[in-house]
């Protein structure tokens, strides 16, 4: 008798034992809500962070684009020579009276020109329209009246790449790359939404030959 009654004891506890372990359907759903939304967070994230990894990787392209410009400007004020001329220059006699930026033409001797692909490369002006990811455009301006020895001129770059998700408006049209827009308007209220940017600047000394 007494084995009987601990028995049934032990099989009462094993029940109340497995109804208090078990999960409700209730608790079931609110467990797979709470999972869900935290898939849904971590994507996103990683879709910020994919995109801000991207435009850092840009913004980096970007400024050794205008670095190079710099530099190449710089090496052809060699060519700036005592008298104040610059017609054995590419670049700096295109600027010349031009007061407002304009898109630098393409040199086949260089390679080198206004056009370059997602790495950073120089992209010719044949391949332009399909390959160009950024554009960069020059501005020009005489700091010194004397250009017979010691003249100088501030040589400003403008480095563009169209935004993932062009926000339109006014008569903005959506460019198929990044030099389409000419350089006279790339700064206008409507296209400038179209476009990331980095300017950089420095001063060209007149070396004379």
């Amino acid at each position: 008798m007494k084995y009987r009654e601990l028995r049934r004891s032990a099989l009462a506890r094993a029940r109340r034992a497995r109804r208090t372990a078990a999960y409700t359907a209730a608790e079931v759903l609110m467990s797979l809500a709470v999972l869900a939304v935290g898939i849904v967070g971590i994507l996103a994230s990683e879709k910020v962070t994919v995109a801000s990894n991207q435009h850092a990787k840009n913004l980096a392209i970007a400024t050794h684009i205008a670095q190079s410009w710099l530099g190449v400007l710089d090496a052809e004020a060699a060519l700036w020579d005592t008298s104040g001329g610059l017609t054995l220059t590419t670049w700096l006699a295109q600027g010349v009276g031009v007061n407002t930026w304009f898109r630098p033409n393409y040199s086949g001797t260089i390679d080198f020109g206004p056009a370059f692909d997602a790495l950073g490369n120089p992209v010719t002006a044949l391949n332009q329209a399909q390959n160009a990811r950024f554009c960069a455009d020059l501005r020009l301006s005489p700091l010194t009246a004397n250009n017979t020895g010691g003249g100088m001129m501030r040589a400003e770059v403008r480095v563009v790449w169209l935004r993932n998700e062009s926000i339109l408006g006014g008569t903005a049209v959506a460019p198929t790359q990044a030099c389409s827009v000419v350089a006279a308007s790339v700064d206008s209220a409507d296209n400038s939404r179209l476009f990331h940017f980095v300017y950089m600047s420095s001063a060209v000394r007149q070396v004379g030959i």
